[in-house]
C-alpha cells in the first residue's frame, strides 16, 4: 500500500502546481501610468467612434483622470477636438469609465 501512495503523491503534487501556475499566470493585470492613461483613451476613442455621426472626426488632445472608489469606476476629462462638414471645436468631455474598460457613459 505505501508503494501505491509514494507513485500517486508526486503525480497530485504535479497537477496542484500546474494549475497554481496556470491560476498565477491568468490573472489580470494592473495598469498604471502611462499603460493606463493609453487604455482609458483607446476606451474613450472606441466610445466615440461608436457614438458620434458618420462624417464626424475628433481628437483627443490630453485628458486627466482620476481613480472613484465609491462609484467603482475611472472619472476622466478629455480635451477634444471635434472635426464635422459645418464645425471644428475643441471641448472637454467628462466620462465615467468602468475598472474593466468595458463601459463609458459620459456626463454631459
Amino acid at each position: 500500500m505505501k508503494k501505491n501512495a509514494i507513485k500517486i503523491l508526486p503525480r497530485y503534487f504535479f497537477i496542484a502546481l500546474f494549475i497554481s501556475i496556470l491560476s498565477v499566470g491568468c490573472e489580470q493585470k494592473v495598469l498604471s501610468g502611462k499603460d493606463l492613461e493609453d487604455k482609458l483613451k483607446a476606451t474613450m476613442t472606441e466610445h466615440l467612434q461608436k457614438t458620434l455621426r458618420p462624417g464626424t472626426s475628433f481628437e483627443i488632445k490630453d485628458m486627466t483622470y482620476y481613480p472613484d472608489k465609491i462609484k467603482n469606476c475611472f472619472i476622466c476629462v478629455f480635451d477634444v477636438r471635434v472635426k464635422s462638414a459645418n464645425s471644428d471645436t475643441t471641448g472637454t468631455m467628462k466620462a465615467f469609465i468602468s475598472p474593466d474598460f468595458t463601459k463609458v457613459e459620459r456626463a454631459e
